[in-house]
């Protein structure tokens, strides 16, 4: 009888150790698990990495690029994450986009001196950070002409804003300078980037001339800076 009970004692304490230990492991596969969730908690479930350095140009433009195709929505909640100093790094991105001027027009032939033909050109200003669009500020300039005379320009405003955190803050000049043959129009608009109520903005502007003879010229292309 002592036998049997040494035995089933024996056999009792080894279950509480493997039961001991069996506890200790969930306990510390949960405490492990803990500790990766805290360590990776600037690196959000879709990638997109808010703990970048600021003074890193790459590493703020790793971050733009991260958001470009998120939605608005998406957006802002990430830049309200973001420290004074990293929300000004991305304005200051913004403000040094490189510029990419594009024009066009709709082909017309020259008629006789005694009519008028129609001129339109188009005249794009796109800022780009990283290769993506952020703001495209748009000249349509319009007017008539007959090879030895102008009459009726006219110019409109377009733009858009694909870029995150980009605004459109206001219209700031509309001007044409008519001439004898020729003529100078000026468009100009202010264009902001608003990263969580942290703003800085600057003025795009495109300067054209158009000429009794039907010809176009961009005499200047000026991005926003501050």
């Amino acid at each position: 009888m002592t036998g049997k009970r040494s035995n089933q004692q024996s056999q009792q304490s080894k279950s509480s150790r493997r039961s001991i230990l069996r506890v200790s492991g969930v306990t510390l596969a949960s405490i492990t698990g803990v500790g990766i969730a805290s360590t990776g908690s600037a690196l959000a479930d879709d990638g997109v990495d808010t703990d970048f350095n600021p003074d890193d140009r790459d590493e703020v433009v790793g971050f733009f690029k991260d958001i470009y195709d998120l939605s608005e929505e998406e957006q802002n909640e990430y830049a309200k994450d973001l420290s004074k100093e990293q929300k000004e790094a991305i304005c200051d991105v913004y403000m040094n986009a490189d510029l990419e001027i594009t024009t066009y027009s709709e082909p017309v032939g020259l008629q006789p001196t005694d009519s008028y033909t129609t001129a339109t050109e188009t005249t794009e200003a796109t800022g780009k950070v990283a290769g993506q669009k952020v703001y495209t500020h748009k000249q349509i300039l319009t007017w008539e002409y007959s090879g030895t005379d102008y009459k009726d320009p006219s110019q409109e405003l377009e733009y858009s804003l694909p870029g995150p955190f980009a605004t459109f803050k206001e219209k700031t000049e509309d001007d044409i300078d008519e001439n004898a043959s020729s003529f100078i129009a000026t468009l100009s608009a202010e264009y902001a980037a608003d990263v969580a109520g942290f703003e800085r903005g600057g003025e795009a502007t495109i300067v054209t001339e158009g000429k009794d003879t039907g010809e176009h010229e961009v005499l200047e292309k000026d991005a926003p800076t501050s």
